[in-house]
């Protein structure tokens, strides 16, 4: 394996069970939730070996032009992160493998319907993994809007209910406005430091207003995807969500990358 190659082994096992569920649900719906935690499982075991090896990290460049690169690092935070984020998977897939389908039974859906289920839950998976891995803003941001848009598919599963529709709407827009933020404390960042690279924001930033104005936003974006208050209206009702949904991105994992962001920036 590349040198560096381990600090991403985690996310490429985790971005692979989304592919291989979706793909092989299409063709056998029964499959895709013994198959997703399987992988869960495999993850989780990737992110084991390691953390066994001490930090790892990968930089190449990804947009030269704009200064942006693809670099990741497998530290004692993003260890911290991705068992918590695998390991809470496992047990809420092998949890889902009875509760799905008969919540699909109760609601007179198709078996074929938990698939995207699955597939979404592991896609949520893959980017809190890429998340609490990534060392650029801008990659940072990108993983964190794929946190967004799959926790509005999964909050709104049960697409034919008003309040699912609408509590997913909710919880999109509040965790979006949060992305906006984010990314707009990044450009001032650039705009005075030229760098997007978190490892070279935190040897060059000085005090001063520019950063702490950065610094407060990034600070709400994080307490908005966390749900503090005043920043949790949207959490009770995005309770809406079929259990295993409400067990995984609201307690172990979307909650938990607000408080990453925080502990990471």
């Amino acid at each position: 394996m590349p040198e560096g190659a381990i600090s991403v082994a985690p996310l490429v096992c985790a971005t692979v069970a989304v592919i291989l569920t979706a793909g092989i649900g299409a063709l056998r719906p029964r499959a895709a939730g013994p198959l997703a935690a399987i992988m869960a499982i495999i993850t989780f075991g990737v992110a084991l070996v390691a953390y066994s090896t001490g930090t790892a990290q990968i930089d190449v460049p990804w947009a030269p032009s704009l200064n942006l690169r693809l670099a990741f690092t497998f530290d004692g935070l993003a260890a911290l992160y991705t068992l918590l984020a695998s390991g809470i998977g496992i047990a809420v897939l092998v949890y889902s493998l009875r509760y799905l389908p008969l919540h699909l039974h109760h609601e007179d859906r198709s078996p074929a319907a938990g698939v995207r289920f699955y597939a979404f839950l592991l896609l949520f998976m893959a980017a809190m993994l890429g998340t609490v891995a990534a060392q650029d803003l801008i990659l940072l941001f990108l993983f964190w809007d794929v946190t967004a848009i799959a926790s509005y598919f999964l909050i709104g599963f049960d697409q034919f209910k008003p309040e699912a529709r609408a509590s997913a709407l909710m919880a999109f827009l509040v965790t979006g406005v949060s992305s906006v933020l984010f990314i707009i404390a990044a450009a001032i960042l650039y705009a005075d430091y030229g760098t997007f690279s978190l490892p070279a924001l935190i040897e060059q930033v000085e005090p001063g207003p520019r950063v702490t104005t950065a610094a407060a936003l990034i600070a709400v974006a994080g307490l908005a995807k966390s749900a503090q208050v005043p920043l949790h209206f949207w959490l009770p009702r995005a309770m809406v969500a079929p259990t295993p949904v409400s067990a995984y991105l609201h307690s172990a994992a979307m909650v938990a990358a607000g408080v990453f962001l925080l502990g990471r920036m």
